[in-house]
């Protein structure tokens, strides 16, 4: 196996050191896993960020979750040091309403998804359905009795569902085969979700999947590493030169492939949902960092060297 081309920002020479620093204008950091787990800040995460910008660099914030309000995350970021404004935290959500925005969508959409998920999506206007919820009797009659409706629906959209069901997923594929127009649309696409260590839990990625599959269609996908949040990334935050961003995330499939898709430069922390075994055992170029760290942490020493320079 040939040797991985990832180097920890700790070990780089003075030059380097220099040379990476003065490399890049912009940050965009994934949230879980970099600097929090779900359960509490990651030890120097704050630091880092203040740091930072305390260097010049602008901090924004990009993120896979929709389950958290902007006010929990503007919360938790407070408590890191960090104050932020809606337009600092891209998450799939936000990137749906855009997305629709910009197509003039109008009709009903089937969601799947969070509370928090939908009301992002109502609160900009649009109407949606959703369900069941409750438990179905065991009957072939009864389900599809319920799930198969004649709702005008010309968007289904998948994120994050704790209470995801067979049933729900009938009803998706059925709007999605009544109309080969009804949208295809997916948020989040993690097949797990890292909690903390030793703790993964199945992600939305694959009800995308599967509904992929079902219906013979790829999905539009507005969470990490999709293709059509690219370009929204791209625009909004005017990264004219995305070379000079640095992309900060804990997942490869996620962070890093999208960070090769948009052309950023790709720094991998091992404080979430990747070893350094994996990341070393990874063969899909796209998903190879430029760099790594063991935690968001390793900026404070960084930093110190390089006012020691």
């Amino acid at each position: 196996m040939a040797e991985h081309k990832a180097r920890h920002i700790l070990h780089l020479s003075t030059e380097e050191t220099k040379q990476f620093i003065d490399s890049f204008d912009t940050v965009l950091l994934d949230c879980d896993g970099v600097l929090w787990t779900v359960f509490e800040p990651i030890q120097g995460a704050g630091i880092a960020l203040q740091l930072l910008q305390k260097h010049g660099k602008r901090v924004k914030f990009i993120t896979n979750n929709s389950v958290r309000s902007f006010a929990t995350y503007r919360q938790q970021l407070l408590t890191l040091g960090v104050d932020v404004e809606e337009a600092d935290i891209i998450h799939p959500a936000r990137s749906i309403v855009h997305y629709l925005q910009a197509q003039r969508f109008e009709g009903l959409i089937y969601c799947l998804g969070t509370e928090n998920f939908k009301a992002t999506l109502r609160h900009a206007g649009f109407e949606l359905i959703d369900g069941p919820s409750q438990p179905l009797p065991e009957s072939f009659h009864q389900i599809i009795a319920t799930v198969h409706d004649e709702a005008p629906v010309r968007a289904v959209i998948v994120d994050i569902d704790f209470n995801a069901n067979y049933p729900k997923l009938m009803r998706a594929e059925m709007y999605l085969k009544r109309s080969a127009d009804c949208l295809l649309i997916a948020g989040a696409s993690d097949k797990a979700i890292h909690v903390r260590d030793g703790c993964e839990i199945i992600g939305p990625g694959w009800f995308v999947e599967m509904l992929e599959q079902a219906v013979g269609r790829r999905a539009i996908l507005l969470g990490k590493p999709g293709y059509h949040l690219r370009a929204g990334v791209v625009q909004e935050y005017g990264l004219q030169q995305p070379s000079r961003t640095l992309l900060i995330g804990d997942m490869l499939e996620q962070d890093m492939a999208f960070g090769s898709l948009c052309g950023f430069q790709k720094l991998l922390v091992l404080s979430g949902g990747t070893t350094k075994a994996k990341m070393v055992q990874a063969t899909n170029t796209l998903q190879e960092p430029d760099y790594y760290i063991d935690s968001l942490g390793d900026f404070i020493p960084f930093f110190e060297r390089i006012n020691d320079l």
